[in-house]
């Protein structure tokens, strides 16, 4: 079974194009599980990655198109971890899984693809000019640059 870490911000367009283009490469879906992926920049012990309307988007898509989707969750709050399986998506799941967390987006990226050993990464970025990049950072961009496994890169329309 290949694995695809989609990496999910709110962004609706992004997350659009992030199921697009995974939709689009020929694969056999009932042999791949996509796992949808939010970092949250909170220290909200509350904060639910199913919660969300991009996470929420790409699941009913993608399970729509045949593939298996996975929503689970760590949440991250003052120094401490509490893992925890989103029992509205998977109630039957017992063990935890690093599929949501908070702070450094790219490190918990980085480590979350390795954890669940990824085949391929999706991420969605901006069209940021190399100014603005150097300005206010890229996720996407350090991602791509930093990651051993392949990433799937998608922009919307902007």
């Amino acid at each position: 079974m290949q694995t695809i870490l989609l990496c999910a911000d709110t962004d609706g367009e992004r997350i659009t194009e992030q199921v697009d283009s995974i939709t689009s490469l020929p694969l056999e879906q009932d042999r791949v599980r996509v796992l949808v992926y939010h970092v949250f920049r909170t220290d909200d012990d509350e904060a639910d990655a199913a919660n969300l309307k991009a996470v929420q988007y790409a699941t009913a898509e993608l399970e729509a198109a045949g593939f298996e989707v996975e929503v689970r969750h760590t949440v991250c709050c003052n120094d401490f971890r509490r893992n925890r399986v989103c029992p509205a998506v998977a109630p039957e799941l017992t063990y935890s899984s690093p599929y949501q967390s908070s702070g450094d987006a790219v490190q918990n990226i980085l480590e979350t693809a390795a954890a669940v050993d990824a085949d391929l990464l999706s991420i969605g970025g901006r069209n940021r000019s190399p100014t603005g990049k150097a300005l206010f950072g890229s996720v996407a961009q350090q991602v791509m640059l930093r990651s051993e496994r392949p990433v799937l890169f998608s922009t919307a329309g902007e």
